[in-house]
């Protein structure tokens, strides 16, 4: 008796230890997959801008290294993302970026604030070929990092 007893108990153990199919479909086809938009792509590459812009000023090299990948990252997902808008071709960017990466590459303050000056004019740039001129990036004078209420972190290297 006891043995049947515990057989009925690991068949049930083992039967509940299976996943439960939710859904009988496959995932892949069925489901779409998620494409940021192409203003929310923006607002992340404005954000790394800044980024990039107070690692520079704080001489934070490996974080001015790693926002402009990020940066890179994002006019790639763009063009990828989004090929037929006005620019889809942004290698107007690439040599502004390769400068700042010279620059950060150097640890040469003078030779960041310039490269980063033409990096911002060529956001610009861009903005006006599409149609967006209006929308004006610009080299940022003040951190709000260091002036917000929610934040005592310091992004400078230690």
């Amino acid at each position: 008796m006891k043995m049947k007893r515990y057989a009925v108990i690991a068949a049930l153990a083992m039967g509940m230890s299976f996943p439960v199919l939710a859904d009988d479909k496959p995932p892949g086809k069925s489901q779409q997959l998620y494409s940021p938009r192409l203003g929310d792509i923006m607002v992340a590459t404005q954000l790394r801008h800044f980024k990039l812009w107070y690692a520079g000023q704080v001489k934070n090299w490996d974080l001015a290294n790693y926002e402009l990948a990020q940066v890179r990252a994002t006019f790639d997902d763009a063009t990828r993302l989004y090929p037929n808008i006005p620019v889809a071709n942004m290698t107007t960017m690439t040599q502004p970026a390769d400068e700042v990466g010279s620059a950060i590459e150097a640890k040469d303050s003078a030779k960041f604030a310039k490269a980063f000056h033409r990096l911002t004019s060529a956001c610009n740039s861009c903005h006006e070929a599409a149609g967006f001129g209006f929308i004006a990036i610009k080299e940022p004078r003040l951190s709000p990092i260091e002036t917000s209420p929610f934040s005592d972190e310091s992004f400078s290297p230690k």
